[in-house]
């Protein structure tokens, strides 16, 4: 598939101010010349400056109509079958993790993920549970940022 940089622009700045107009609801830290809003304001600005950019390239490259051209194997059952799979995986992550937690619920999505997509199973289950003790460690040690716990498995944090 191929999105042209037209498309590609015009999506950009609309996500990019979507992001600035939620990151306005955010609060203030009290005592801070920042708060929490400030860093999605700052991606904001840089997604919508790039919006702005890809814009101007397609309009300079005679671009006039925005388009999507599909890839040949967007017509084959097999690709897009996995492409699928790896959706329903997703769903089932945001569904399952506040109740199983989320080491079981990643390692388990990211294996069946990587068996989808052909990956060897020792291969897979074992980047699977070095990703997901990589992000667990990354998101609840350094950022800060609670992921849903798992009952079992409390005395690794």
């Amino acid at each position: 598939m191929r999105v042209t940089d037209l498309t590609l622009g015009l999506l950009t700045l609309l996500g990019g101010i979507a992001i600035y107009i939620s990151a306005l609801g955010f609060k203030a830290i009290p005592g801070q010349a920042y708060g929490a809003g400030t860093m999605p304001r700052a991606i904001a600005l840089v997604t919508v400056l790039t919006g702005i950019f890809l814009i101007f390239k397609a309009a300079l490259a005679g671009e006039r109509v925005p388009g999507l051209v599909l890839a040949d194997w967007t017509r084959q059952r097999g690709p897009m079958a996995r492409a699928a799979s790896v959706l329903v995986l997703i769903v089932a992550y945001i569904l399952i993790s506040p109740i199983v937690g989320f080491l079981p619920t990643a390692f388990a999505v990211l294996v069946l993920a990587m068996l989808v997509l052909r990956v060897r199973l020792l291969i897979a289950a074992s980047v699977a549970l070095v990703a997901a003790i990589a992000i667990q460690q990354s998101f609840g040690k350094l950022l800060l940022v609670p992921l849903p716990r798992s009952s079992f498995l409390t005395f690794l944090w």
